[in-house]
């Protein structure tokens, strides 16, 4: 199953990496998918938790966030902006930690 995280308040979390940690060793591809302008500041995480590189994007805000969680054909998104999850519909989980 593809699941993606949003970066900031959901994957930084330590909820939101113990969510990641089960899912990779489920066999899961995960990935991170952020609205940051710059995925510098995620890579550490992506190499902590084994997720790779080309798995993560920051899109420069949630319209283009949403429009690639939608073109990577993701099957869950877990995230803490309520808009986004609305706008995904079933795919968007509402992420609190």
């Amino acid at each position: 199953m593809k699941i993606s995280f949003d970066y900031d308040g959901t994957l930084s979390t330590a909820k939101g990496t113990e969510m990641a940690t089960k899912f990779l060793a489920e066999g899961n591809d995960v990935y991170i998918i952020s609205a940051r302008h710059l995925k510098q500041g995620m890579i550490n995480k992506a190499n902590a938790l084994g997720i790779p590189v080309s798995r993560v994007y920051a899109t420069g805000s949630n319209v283009n966030k949403i429009y690639k969680i939608k073109s990577l054909k993701i099957e869950q998104h877990y995230d803490n902006n309520e808009n986004v999850i609305k706008e995904l519909g079933p795919v968007g989980k509402l992420f609190t930690n």
